[in-house]
């Protein structure tokens, strides 16, 4: 045998092994592009490797709203919240359809919980994202925080509300259970509170604690009214 054929017989198994390995990956390569066909000659969908959540890290008031839109990934996305700072639910979150990924603060009255909260969002191929939403505390402020009255008359006080319908109760009470002047009268028109003295001391001041509550949430901020001459 001459050493041409020896060589020939040598690297036959070889030259098998390379048509086999260019049937499969034609085999492969014709599979892929049946299946990009029957995608309406879109690429199959493969694994994605991130999701980010935007936005980052945001703070809301009570009873608010807080839109999330995930990138990175392979739509859809399911969006999911839980709390991770109080007991209680902080509100909830549209995981899919219509919405999807806007999350609403509770809404009952004297009920809405400040806190924190983890979102996370799932694509299409079970790779996740996550961030954090924090929900502030008390959210109501009161100006002025002090009024001194020298006279029967009236001092108005003025909520601001920054959520929730604008409305507020107000009331008050005595600092000192010794005193003896006429307490005041309270009456709230949306969040304006106005005090009303029918009559100051005749000599030195009494002081009263003015407080108005948020109607929507429970939410409070307190101001003092001096009746009298300081």
């Amino acid at each position: 045998m001459s050493i041409n054929k020896k060589i020939k017989q040598s690297y036959l198994p070889i030259n098998r092994w390379k048509a086999w390995l260019f049937c499969l990956l034609s085999a492969t390569l014709i599979l892929a592009c049946t299946g990009d066909l029957d995608n309406d000659g879109a690429a199959l969908l493969g694994p994605s490797f991130g999701i980010t959540i935007i936005p980052q890290n945001p703070t809301i008031i009570k009873a608010g709203t807080q839109l999330f839109t995930a990138t990175g990934g392979v739509t859809p996305y399911t969006y999911y919240i839980a709390n991770t700072s109080t007991g209680t639910s902080l509100g909830t979150i549209v995981a899919s359809g219509v919405n999807v990924g806007l999350f609403t603060g509770v809404q009952a009255l004297a009920s809405a919980p400040a806190g924190t909260a983890t979102v996370t969002a799932v694509d299409s191929t079970g790779v996740s994202g996550t961030t954090t939403l924090t929900v502030l505390p008390t959210i109501l402020l009161v100006t002025p925080g002090s009024g001194i009255l020298t006279a029967a008359g009236d001092e108005i006080f003025t909520a601001t509300l920054l959520s929730g319908s604008g409305l507020a109760t107000c009331s008050i009470s005595r600092d000192d259970s010794s005193g003896t002047t006429t307490i005041p009268t309270v009456v709230a028109n949306g969040a304006v509170c106005t005090a009303t003295a029918s009559a100051v001391p005749t000599s030195g001041t009494e002081d009263f604690t003015i407080t108005i509550t948020d109607s929507i949430n429970g939410d409070y901020a307190t101001a003092k009214l001096t009746l009298g001459t300081p």
